[in-house]
């Protein structure tokens, strides 16, 4: 994906990019319901979470990755593991400006590669609401498996049909 002769690029979030995650996220926020976000993200200062970043990176079972379009973070993908389990799961978003363009197929793909090659994890699990078409089409081709069943999220004035799927990296 080319923009004035710039190439996006995937890699791993440092401390240095704490204050562009968090303006990210803080824009994600307003241009997509599809996701959500710890409540408590609006309450870090960069310090903390230039913290939260180094933390992350020291670990085999947690990663965040961006993509940049030159000094720009226009994207994220994020694997946490869940408990004490060896399920880590996926989170993604691009800015909207940039949908349509595999950006997001290149994060996740991206992740699974990790998850295969670097972490200590067994499964990538994630929830995506069922109206949200495109991204359960992508999470197929790109080999994850819906689990039986589907959840209904309950969300103040709204409830979402969602479908947890599976990708197993062992």
């Amino acid at each position: 994906m080319a923009n004035n002769e710039e190439q996006v690029s995937i890699g791993l979030a440092t401390g240095e990019d704490a204050a562009a995650v968090l303006k990210l996220m803080n824009q994600l926020i307003t241009e997509s319901d599809t996701f959500t976000i710890d409540p408590g993200l609006a309450e870090l200062s960069v310090t903390q979470e230039q913290r939260e970043i180094m933390l992350v990176n020291q670990t085999r079972s947690n990663v965040i990755l961006v993509a940049r379009l030159g000094a720009d973070i226009i994207g994220i993908v994020t694997v946490q593991q869940l408990n004490d389990s060896q399920d880590g799961e996926l989170g993604v978003a691009v800015l909207k400006q940039f949908w349509n363009h595999g950006l997001g197929t290149a994060l996740v793909d991206e992740a699974l590669n990790w998850g295969t090659s670097f972490s200590n994890l067994n499964q990538i699990v994630l929830t995506v609401e069922n109206r949200n078409q495109a991204a359960v089409h992508v999470y197929h081709q790109l080999g994850f498996i819906d689990n039986p069943g589907r959840r209904i999220i309950p969300v103040p004035g709204n409830e979402k049909s969602t479908t947890e799927m599976t990708y197993n990296l062992k």
